[in-house]
């Protein structure tokens, strides 16, 4: 019982939040038709986060320091609505409350028959969430290597789910289950109102634009049905997996499958953060009756904060969103321009637009950067080298291409196409098409027969509609940018620890799923006008050519939806019957069967062990991926080394990673006393834990535990923990 009434706080604090921050979304988007609303949730857990990390640095990182941030932000909102007084009519507060709370519902179902924090790299999110938890200031103890920090990692995205978790006290295990079910809800909430902007009010063209991104899969997934229910071939890693794995040696994830499958990553977390930022670019982007980017400094605060949270939630989309941010600023000062140009002298006027654009661009970037800056002064990433080159035989092919872009990349075609107005036009694209291929062919990337023509369509587009500034124009920067990634991630690569064939696995894994929310978007966008388009031709009055040419359009288009629409319906069912778990937002439930033992003592250290004490436990060089390190992952407690391999990417000293595995092994495999409590000094250790694990992996001498000058017996049972009562 007490589960479902911490779903229910949990959702009724969201909701309030939503609703306290009505007024601030309503500053930054005071131009879409919802007047921000359907992004006023995100930015409550932006604000509230932003707020308790700050102030953590006073009075530290705790359930007063939160409540202290949420009363503030009560306060500005109050003293916003008294000046404004300005609220979205009733029919936008129904339709994004029923979608948000459908939303939420939907996959809080889907989740409890997928509670396990287990497998993948689900131990690690669930250790970064743990050490969120458990720290009192920032940055938190890296749980697998005691000593450091949490000073290479972007945080914030565990931090926006720990503020709401530590303000009403939701036990981590089920709190990793309800940060997953906020973000798929946040996510589809804030589409929704994506959608409904682009479409000047329609509330089906929301909703389709929110199933498109988050729900619809790709080709694969109805290759792989064919291949496992119809031809009986074997799958190892299951139905849903191959869809995901499309391009050899990489990782293509798009929203629904990281939401099936269920790591909390930074990267899904980060969804509604980036969709929040693209619905106020949207809102500058259709500012133009206003000489000003942002018309108050609150909204340059609003914005520039929202902006900046990306860094630190997931770096990848930050230089995304700040391009697209200088694209939308220029267009603002392009249009500026061309108005005020037949009103001033063309210099002045010209000298205006690009001091304002100068400006406005320092200002944001100096904003984004600048609130976050003790962040930026603890952080030492030391994972990515520089830039390689993708070497030929590691790109990606058309056909792979296809398989998880052809339902986009048909309609935004289709959608582009219609902007050539003349046959002369028609007639450079085919031609610009052909050097395409050829291009293609001479620098051996096969995916610029599909890029360059997108990218032309899109940018040609994007610069006739500055002037305008429409929906459409928004919308072709959009296809422009994902176009843009897409050539980038076939040319060059960040250089991690990842080397040989997958190299560049990080690189497409990250920047495919801004692909994925770009083109989803600009597909649902571009059925939208389509559809109007050809309504409003009825076929009696159009030569049989355009009437045979528009079924086929059709019969074309039903095909790809329904072969996208494969995979969530089936890898939701598949996935549901592999776990076969009973329902529960317990994330370690399944451990009562795996290692009871093991359940018993990790729930007691939650319950009973405050702060980061350094808990002893196994470990070893191949331990990444296995149930090696479920204490500390569990728990939050900081161990001497957990999934070495992780260590090693993320820039430790693989000699310090091995000094420290083979310090494990003699403190557990020591018959000397002195040797033992030597090494544990040296890593501060505060607790040793001793279970099936550590019996099978070490020849245990666990006399010397047992000496009750230097040892106390903090825990009994089939696991034995025993507390480290002083030095040698």
């Amino acid at each position: 019982m007490l589960e479902y009434l911490h779903v229910i706080f949990w959702f009724i604090f969201i909701e309030m939040l939503g609703l306290v921050s009505m007024p601030l979304a309503g500053i930054a988007g005071n131009r879409l038709v919802d007047r921000g609303y359907s992004a006023a949730r995100t930015l409550g857990i932006v604000l509230v986060t932003y707020l308790a990390w700050l102030f953590s640095y006073v009075w530290g990182f705790n359930r007063r320091t939160i409540l202290i941030s949420v009363l503030l932000l009560c306060l500005i909102s109050g003293v916003v609505y008294r000046k404004q007084k300005t609220l979205p009519e009733k029919k936008i507060l129904l339709s994004n409350e029923l979608v948000f709370a459908a939303s939420f519902f939907f996959f809080l179902l889907i989740r409890m028959c997928l509670p396990e924090i287990y497998r993948h790299e689900k131990f690690m999110d669930f250790a970064f969430l743990n050490a969120v938890m458990r720290t009192s200031s920032f940055p938190p103890a890296d749980p697998w290597f005691a000593g450091g920090s949490l000073d290479f990692y972007y945080y914030f995205g565990y931090l926006s789910v720990g503020v709401p978790g530590k303000l009403y006290s939701v036990e981590t295990p089920m709190l990793f289950n309800l940060a997953i079910v906020l973000t798929f809800a946040l996510s589809f909430n804030l589409l929704f109102g994506f959608g409904y902007n682009l479409t000047h009010g329609k509330v089906r063209y929301g909703i389709l634009t929110a199933l498109s991104v988050i729900l619809l899969g790709n080709l694969q997934g109805l290759k792989e049905f064919i291949s496992m229910y119809l031809t009986r071939e074997t799958a190892p890693m299951g139905y849903y997996w191959s869809s995901s794995r499309v391009i050899p040696y990489t990782i293509n994830e798009f929203p629904y499958f990281s939401f099936i499958h269920g790591d909390l990553h930074s990267h899904m977390l980060a969804i509604p953060f980036q969709l929040l930022v693209l619905a106020f670019l949207l809102n500058i982007y259709l500012r133009k009756d206003s000489n000003r980017v942002f018309e108050s400094i609150l909204e340059l605060l609003i914005f520039s904060v929202s902006l900046g949270f990306l860094f630190l939630s997931n770096s990848w989309d930050f230089p995304i969103d700040l391009s697209l941010t200088f694209a939308v600023v220029f267009a603002f000062y392009y249009g500026h321009y061309i108005h005020n140009k037949s009103l001033y002298i063309r210099s002045k006027s010209l000298s205006r637009s690009i001091t304002g654009f100068l400006g406005t661009v320092l200002s944001v970037f100096t904003l984004s950067l600048l609130p976050y800056l003790p962040f930026y002064l603890s952080f030492k990433p030391q994972a990515a080298g520089g830039f390689d080159f993708v070497p030929p035989e590691l790109r990606t092919t058309i056909g792979e291409f296809l398989i998880l872009f052809s339902l986009f990349l048909f309609l935004t075609f289709s959608f582009l196409i219609t902007h050539l107005e003349s046959r002369r036009k028609i007639q450079y694209f085919i031609l610009w098409t052909g050097i395409s291929v050829f291009l293609a062919r001479e620098w051996a990337i096969p995916l610029l027969v599909i890029l360059l023509p997108l990218l032309t369509l899109s940018l040609y587009s994007f610069l006739k509609d500055l002037t305008e500034r429409s929906n459409a124009g928004f919308v072709s920067l959009l296809i422009a940018t994902a176009a843009f990634i897409a050539i980038i991630c076939e040319i060059i690569f960040l250089d991690d620890p990842i080397s040989g064939s997958f190299a560049r696995m990080n690189t497409v894994f990250k920047f495919y799923m801004h692909l994925w929310i770009f083109l989803a978007i600009a597909a649902s966008y571009s059925f939208y006008q389509l559809y109007f388009r050809y309504k409003a031709l009825p076929e009696n009055n159009l030569p049989m050519s355009r009437v045979y040419g528009k079924k086929v359009w059709t019969v074309s288009l039903m095909l790809l939806v329904l072969s996208c629409s494969v995979f969530p319906v089936v890898a939701t069912f598949t996935r549901i019957e592999d776990m076969n778990a009973k329902p529960t937002l317990d994330g370690m439930e399944y451990m009562k069967e795996l290692d009871k033992g093991d359940y018993d003592a990790i729930k007691w250290i939650q319950e009973n062990l405050s702060g980061t004490p350094i808990i002893l436990e196994a470990s070893s060089d191949d331990s990444s991926y296995s149930y090696i390190s479920r204490v500390s992952a569990n728990t939050g407690l900081p161990t001497v080394i957990g999934w070495a391999r992780h260590e090693q990417f993320w820039g430790r000293d693989d000699e310090e990673i091995r000094t420290r595995l083979e310090d494990v092994n003699t403190i557990y495999s020591t018959s000397s006393k002195k040797k033992a409590l030597e090494l544990m000094n040296k890593y501060n250790v505060n607790y040793v834990y001793i279970g099936q694990i550590e019996r099978q992996m070490y020849d245990i001498k666990a006399d010397k535990f047992e000496d009750e000058t230097y040892f106390e017996p903090a825990y009994q049972g089939s696991v034995r923990i025993y507390k480290v009562k002083k030095e040698f």
